[in-house]
């Protein structure tokens, strides 16, 4: 019986052993875990070949499609500059349906309106600005374009523009941009004179001289021909 305590204490402390072995010997989630592999899978998997993007054009897509596809399209081209999508929605102004004509006129004077907005405001800006001087003579080429400005509105509009040019020019510093706008601007005005005294305070070596000498060389040939 003295012994008995001894035993107790014994066999306790023998306990966590037996316990520890138990666990090594018996296999358990541990074992099962060990077949799992660190890193990205798809990193090692074979790449797809691959192509380049080809979009659809939107012109293609207006003759390919019918006309309850395009509404999407339609719509989506008011997020898209007037100018680019002039053409095609002044087409569907004519289209045989009403809901592509009521989205694409709603589009088209949506986007002349923000045109004849900002030139409105840009009209009163500080003459002396040459940034807002150029951006001026764009919006004034945006609204007499082609697709914005009837065969009878644009003469008037250009006019208009030019002028703003010629006054902007004498106020505003000479910068490029400034001087390939207003460039622009006397070339559609038929001033393709003005334009190539425009062109020439810009250098010789100027990406926007060199843009713009050709046409001008084509219209004051075109001019001396008639």
């Amino acid at each position: 019986m003295p012994f008995h305590p001894v035993i107790i204490l014994a066999a306790l402390a023998l306990l966590p052993l037996l316990v520890s072995w138990v666990i090594a010997i018996i296999p358990s989630r541990r074992v099962l875990a060990t077949g799992l592999r660190s890193g990205n899978p798809l990193a090692e998997a074979p790449l797809a070949p691959l192509a380049d993007v080809v979009p659809e054009p939107l012109v293609h897509l207006s003759r390919a499609l019918s006309a309850k596809d395009m509404e999407g399209f339609i719509l989506g081209m008011r997020h898209l500059p007037i100018t680019d999508t002039a053409p095609l929605l002044r087409r569907y102004v004519r289209c045989s349906d009403p809901a592509l004509q009521l989205y694409a006129q709603s589009i088209l004077q949506e986007g002349r309106d923000r045109l004849q907005h900002n030139y409105h405001l840009l009209q009163h800006a500080d003459p002396t600005d040459a940034r807002k001087a150029a951006w001026l003579l764009e919006v004034g080429l945006a609204l007499a374009h082609p697709s914005l400005a009837t065969q009878a509105e644009r003469p008037g509009l250009l006019a208009h523009v030019a002028h703003f040019a010629t006054q902007r020019l004498e106020t505003a510093p000479h910068e490029p941009m400034l001087i390939a706008q207003a460039a622009r601007v006397f070339l559609a005005a038929d001033k393709a004179g003005y334009a190539q005294l425009v062109i020439n305070k810009l250098p010789a070596s100027s990406r926007l001289r060199q843009e713009l000498e050709k046409p001008i060389a084509c219209a004051l040939h075109l001019n001396r021909a008639a």
